[in-house]
């Protein structure tokens, strides 16, 4: 999510659907042998590197980590490290590129599925492309650096999913709060993203961009979910699937605890939730809201993980004003799964029941209708 900060969007045409798809598909096929050795498996989201201090905590983060190498001795089994980055790098493709070849220098494998903020297609840029002209760019970026985005075994005991997914109003199934904001006056997709090359396709009002972005998870989803059962059959393997939005509502705090209670409505799919149940995956790692989460929920044995890195002013928020934070770690191949973390609404939420039929906000949330500016903003999301 992102609060409006610029104008100006004339829309064109680019492409059919159909060829959309298509162009996005080809980058998908490329085939790898997977490791036999060590490997270990971390995950961030929401790294935003247009802010020159996230940028400059990647630089030096991936310094710290190719050292790692530098004192591994000649003899010692090679260790290999996956990165999974869930959406939200940055919406200048410069910048974008620049990120991800910090990540590859210093992870064997490095992961992406789009968020929303890569999405933002500028006025300078209209000329050029819609937002989805702009994710084949995307895709193509990717895909010269070596950065997967499509389902890989990574080792004999590790798959690693990727599943496009996009937000829709109808996944909120929660009572409003009255007199909430609308969430299309103060986030930044609704004017900032461009959809003109698909008519058929709209930015509010159904879910035929959430029906996009999940037909985008097409054969080589197929073919990784019947051989991830296959090897569960056979040996046992340990699946993380991920995306940018949420699957299940359950890991938004309830409306009466936001700033911006109609969040629920720009956040998750209902698609990308049954992609999950179907695959059911150890863990699942998101992004998008900005909340630290490391939880499991009723009805599911999949642990779902967010760790953003967030904007500066979240980072030094944290403990020790983040120092020390990294990215979480979740398998390595000596020790299995790693254990649940803390943090703040996973915990809550392991001690009290969601109670969402309660649409008073909290006493530190101002709800008015009136302006974007009339809403409390002590807490930035996106």
């Amino acid at each position: 999510m992102a609060l409006m900060t610029w104008h100006g969007m004339n829309a064109h045409s680019v492409n059919t659907i159909k060829s959309n798809n298509k162009r996005i598909r080809r980058f998908f096929t490329k085939k790898k042998q997977y490791s036999c050795g060590m490997v270990k498996v971390f995950a961030i989201s929401d790294v935003h590197t247009d802010y020159k201090e996230n940028l400059a905590w990647i630089e030096s983060h991936c310094q710290e980590v190719r050292g790692l190498d530098l004192g591994q001795s000649t003899s010692q089994e090679q260790e290999e490290r996956v990165l999974i980055v869930a959406g939200d790098v940055s919406d200048d493709l410069d910048i974008f590129r620049t990120t991800f070849e910090h990540l590859v220098s210093a992870y064997h494998h490095v992961f992406f599925v789009t968020g929303n903020h890569e999405l933002w297609v500028r006025k300078k840029d209209r000329t050029r492309y819609d937002s989805l002209g702009k994710l084949r760019e995307i895709v193509r970026i990717c895909d010269d650096l070596g950065v997967k985005t499509r389902p890989t075994k990574v080792s004999e005991q590790v798959w690693i999913v990727p599943m496009w997914s996009w937000y829709h109003a109808s996944w909120d199934k929660e009572p409003d709060i009255p007199g909430a904001y609308p969430i299309e006056r103060v986030m930044m997709d609704f004017h900032a993203c461009d959809w003109s090359s698909q008519p058929h396709v709209r930015a509010s009002g159904d879910d035929s961009l959430a029906v996009y972005f999940d037909g985008m998870n097409g054969r080589e989803y197929v073919e990784a979910l019947d051989q991830i059962k296959r090897d569960r059959l056979e040996s046992g393997v340990f699946v993380v699937s991920f995306s940018h939005f949420l699957p299940h509502q359950e890991l938004l705090p309830e409306k009466r605890w936001l700033f911006y209670p109609n969040l629920a409505k720009a956040a998750g799919s209902d698609y990308l939730a049954r992609r999950v149940e179907e695959l059911q995956p150890d863990c699942h790692v998101y992004g998008h809201t900005h909340f630290t989460q490391d939880q499991k929920i009723q009805g599911t044995e999949t642990r779902f993980v967010q760790w953003p890195l967030g904007y500066p002013k979240e980072m030094k928020r944290r403990r020790n004003g983040g120092l020390g934070w990294s990215p979480i770690m979740l398998w390595d191949t000596k020790d299995g799964h790693s254990p649940q973390r803390s943090s703040y609404w996973s915990d809550f939420y392991r001690n009290n029941d969601r109670k969402a039929h309660i649409v008073t906000p909290a006493p530190y949330v101002s709800v008015k209708s009136s302006s974007p500016s009339s809403v409390s903003m002590k807490v930035h999301i996106k």
